[in-house]
């Protein structure tokens, strides 16, 4: 089987106690069948041990964690697993052993990537696009030791959306920029396969006969009254929407300190003034963003860089539930709301600090945030709301 690995996946190394965003604080930890059936069998003590840590609901099965702490209870004093240093590898959750690897069996070959919620995959990231360095896939054969995760068997829509990520992918490397003749195709590709039946008739796509649409005919040059080209933004009452009906949770104050800080600075800033006079609201927002360029001059790059990534470890979700909009439309709302803690956290070093932001300080920004980001899908149908999405067969 082919292996496909993301460029910065071969570097990652855990810090382990080192790490400023420990993976064991802040959320449960899902526990798998393989690994709750030797919970369950575990003699003597550590076994009573296990199961009384253990929390089994219908839809998840996970460690019970402190309702302040957020933290896992094998997460020692030392900021190390507990599990790992006096039983080993074999008995940690699956999820602790592949994070923050994103492992996607596709059948005929595999991608791996790593998520962002990772202190030092954050800062792997953020060196390579920093660098200039595309993302891009390695291929290796090998045998993958995690199972196939999607039921499509559409060989040929699969090879289509492989080829419209790396048209999307250059089509942003040479400049094209988060613009809304993006959403248009996203749009006109969904509805091409919306049309076709594919989800209830089990029509094959990818051949020529239904001529999906390539991203490259989106190209802003081309675009016309009909599709615009627009860079995609986001006033204040729409981060409002995103931040309140998706991401945001008091919750965060316990199993996201950083992340709650930053959060609680956007409410003092504009929770009141955007529900009061949405225009001085609009012009505070993008005068907080183009202040943050004197810390960050590299903004646009890594926000361009930013949504190239998502696209790598996300644009094949597609292929299970034919919901392009919705997938794009998710990741430029991510980009917009990173851009926005990002110059949250710029905002305090004015008239302290002239110097760029550190690379490890915005990587611990995109770690916390990251581990959120997925929330905002919630809020989508509140900013755009016509997304037809289809559900699988």
């Amino acid at each position: 089987m082919k292996i496909k690995q993301i460029t910065i996946l071969p570097q990652f190394h855990c810090t382990g106690a080192a790490c400023p965003s420990n993976c064991c604080r802040g959320w449960k930890i899902p526990i798998d069948d393989a690994a709750y059936e030797k919970y369950i069998a575990e003699k003597g003590f550590f076994g009573f041990l296990l199961r009384c840590f253990l929390l089994k609901k219908e839809e998840l099965t996970s460690f019970r964690c402190s309702k302040r702490q957020y933290r896992c209870p094998f997460w020692g004093l030392d900021h190390l697993c507990t599990l790992q240093k006096n039983h080993g590898t074999d008995y940690m959750p699956r999820v602790c052993v592949d994070f923050p690897r994103q492992l996607s069996n596709f059948g005929t070959f595999c991608e791996e990537t790593l998520y962002l919620a990772c202190h030092e995959a954050a800062r792997l990231f953020l060196e390579q696009a920093r660098a200039g360095i595309p993302f891009t896939f390695t291929e290796t054969s090998g045998t993958a030791n995690y199972e196939e995760n999607t039921t499509n068997d559409d060989l040929e829509f699969l090879n289509y959306l492989l080829k419209s990520r790396d048209e999307l992918i250059t089509m942003l490397t040479n400049g094209c920029g988060l613009t809304t003749s993006l959403l248009t195709y996203a749009k006109d590709a969904q509805d091409k396969c919306l049309s076709y039946g594919a989800i209830n008739t089990g029509v094959h796509l990818g051949s020529e006969q239904f001529a999906l649409p390539s991203p490259l005919d989106y190209l802003p040059p081309k675009s016309t009254p009909q599709t615009p080209s627009e860079p995609f933004t986001v006033n204040a009452s729409t981060m409002y929407t995103l931040f309140f009906k998706g991401f945001y949770h008091p919750s965060l104050k316990h199993s996201s300190p950083v992340l709650y800080k930053l959060c609680q600075k956007y409410i003092r800033e504009f929770y009141t003034l955007t529900k009061s006079n949405p225009a001085a609201a609009d012009k505070k927002l993008s005068k907080l963003m183009e202040c943050t360029y004197d810390y960050v001059p590299d903004f646009d790059a890594l926000m361009t860089s930013y949504y190239i990534y998502f696209l790598q470890k996300n644009f094949l979700d597609i292929y299970e539930d034919y919901c392009f909009l919705k997938h794009m439309l998710c990741g430029m709302a991510q980009v917009q709301m990173f851009k926005l803690f990002v110059a949250l956290y710029c905002k305090d070093r004015r008239g302290k600090k002239s110097a760029p932001l550190p690379t490890d300080e915005l990587a611990l920004i995109l770690a916390v945030y990251e581990r959120r980001a997925p929330q905002i899908e919630d809020a989508l149908k509140e900013i755009y709301p016509i997304i037809p999405l289809p559900s699988p067969g």
